[in-house]
């Protein structure tokens, strides 16, 4: 799911430069049985068990009254918690400091939370509004502490709901050496007249933000490209991208 940033996490983004690396992405598109927008028919999730059947998605080996729901996971039955556990995983990267993002929404109404369960971290709980008939909520935890060889665990506490699009990511920033040293192949010219945006580095997932923080060009490119940017306006841009797995950005002036 695309998201827009505020403005002032693009500024933030513009001056300061994260090695990012994301240990874990899962979108459950194997789970393509069902449904998840109701509780009967066709749109209604799969019966059986995932972990009973052996059709479990790979990044969760192990878990209990999960079933395929239309691309998402459905944890929980109408009297029985679900649960799911990751396989083990490198979170002392970055320092320890990790963060869990995922996607959720309950059932006709919501029947509870959800638990994230790290192994030898403190259990976090997340609370949310959306039912099944409506969209997903976008919630994004932060651990300290993380140690290699470690679970990540999701729980429902009561019954039903709907989990997708989790992604563990670790962030630590750089030093300034390595942040000039990514600018500077990122963008080489900052300064745009006639040309477009020539790319130092070949980068994935360029985003073109506007002051207002709304994303106004997106591209993969590769290193000496030139991004064709005549039909932006006049005025800074942010350019945000992916070099070599670390999240960079660049402001620019288009003239």
């Amino acid at each position: 799911m695309k998201k827009l940033y505020s403005l002032l996490a693009i500024v933030v983004l513009s001056t300061t430069a994260f090695a990012q690396t994301v240990l874990l992405n899962e979108t459950f598109s194997a789970y393509a049985l069902g449904g998840n927008t109701t509780s009967t028919g066709a749109t209604a999730p799969d019966g059986t068990d995932v972990y009973t059947a052996g059709t479990n998605v790979a990044n969760f080996p192990t878990g209990t009254k999960v079933y395929q729901a239309g691309g998402m996971a459905k944890l929980g039955t109408g009297s029985l918690t679900g649960s799911m556990t990751s396989i083990p995983l490198n979170l002392s990267t970055g320092g320890g400091s990790f963060t869990v993002a995922f996607d959720v929404k309950g059932w006709t109404t919501v029947e509870g939370d959800v638990t994230v369960a790290v192994t030898n971290l403190a259990t976090q709980t997340v609370t949310y509004t959306a039912v099944m008939s409506g969209t997903t909520e976008h919630k994004t935890i932060t651990f300290t502490g993380g140690a290699a060889n470690s679970t990540i665990t999701f729980t429902t506490t009561a019954k039903r709901a709907y989990i997708d699009n989790v992604v563990v990511t670790t962030t630590a920033t750089l030093g300034t050496s390595d942040v000039v040293r990514l600018q500077n192949s990122f963008v080489k010219n900052t300064f745009v007249k006639n040309e477009g945006i020539t790319f130092g580095a070949q980068a994935k997932d360029v985003k073109i933000y506007n002051m207002f923080g709304q994303v106004v060009k997106t591209a993969s490119v590769k290193e000496n490209e030139t991004l064709n940017v005549s039909d932006l306006a006049k005025g800074n841009y942010i350019v945000t991208g992916s070099v070599n797995n670390q999240q960079v950005s660049q402001k620019i002036l288009k003239d």
